[in-house]
């Protein structure tokens, strides 16, 4: 595996930490309604997919 290939997952495996921690964040915050969660667990779910994909597209 390359050093770019290894940089890149490095850069995922920080994405989906940070992503971890405001799933964290957002679940155990009790002024947060429970609809609103939802919402936000989905708005990072994009957040998430939309950074892997400029990660990966940084290697080709």
């Amino acid at each position: 595996m390359s050093s770019q290939d290894m940089e890149t997952l490095g850069s995922i495996a920080t994405i989906e930490h940070i992503i971890r921690k405001f799933r964290e964040l957002i679940d155990t915050d009790g002024s947060i309604p429970p609809e609103l969660r939802g919402a936000l667990h989905a708005t990072l779910d994009g957040h998430l997919l939309d950074a892997k994909k400029r990660a990966l597209l940084r290697v080709n």
